[in-house]
């Protein structure tokens, strides 16, 4: 004589058998998540989605340089006159730039935050058309990025140079001692992409009178 099967013995069989099935996919979901992570943090695989905030965004960028004069070389650093401007949270920053470019021999006219609000870069340097040569030389004193753009707001005979001082900027000058070391007569190479810079209102009428 045949017996039933006992029905909570079934059951409990079933539950097992389905909570084993349930744990061994979230396990197996788990694993494959955790190597796919794995894989996009090394490099392996593309992020799948960029929120834009991982890295500063950087106002070098969209920034097309001047080009240097033609056949321009670097002149004696120490005559160029400076101005010192802090783009950034940062207290003191401009003024420890300034110091150092004082202790190299440089004349620091103005030392002030940035009248533009933030910059987010290394180094810009801005000035006049007649002071591109000088923005050249003084590039050279910096060892970060350092962008040079043309100050439409100062007089286009002014050899003045601004330094501006950004968020990425981090200490990014050479010594006091080093600066003043800077060789004069050295041929400025033009960076990549640069167009010629805008000619003075004076030399244009001068050019169509001719």
């Amino acid at each position: 004589m045949s017996t039933s099967a006992d029905p909570y013995a079934e059951y409990r069989r079933r539950l097992k058998h389905r909570q084993t099935i349930v744990i061994g996919g979230v396990l197996a979901v788990m694993a494959v998540l955790t190597v796919v992570c794995l894989m996009i943090w090394s490099g392996l695989l593309p992020a799948i989605y960029d929120p834009g905030f991982s890295t500063a965004e950087d106002d070098t960028e969209s920034l097309v340089q001047p080009c240097p004069p033609t056949d321009a070389t670097t002149v004696d650093i120490t005559s160029i006159p400076v101005n010192v401007y802090n783009g950034t949270d940062t207290t003191g920053l401009a003024g420890g730039v300034a110091d150092t470019l004082g202790d190299a021999g440089l004349t620091v006219n103005s030392t002030a935050d940035w009248p533009m609000g933030d910059y987010s870069g290394e180094v810009q340097l801005t000035t006049s058309p007649a002071g591109l040569t000088n923005a050249y030389t003084l590039r050279q004193a910096f060892t970060g990025t350092v962008v040079v753009q043309i100050d439409e707001t100062q007089e286009a005979d002014d050899p003045t140079v601004s330094v501006v001082l950004g968020d990425q900027y981090s200490t990014g000058i050479l010594s006091a001692e080093e600066i003043g070391q800077l060789k004069s007569g050295e041929t400025i190479s033009a960076p990549a992409g640069c167009v010629a810079a805008t000619t003075a209102p004076e030399e244009t009428a001068a050019a169509e009178e001719g």
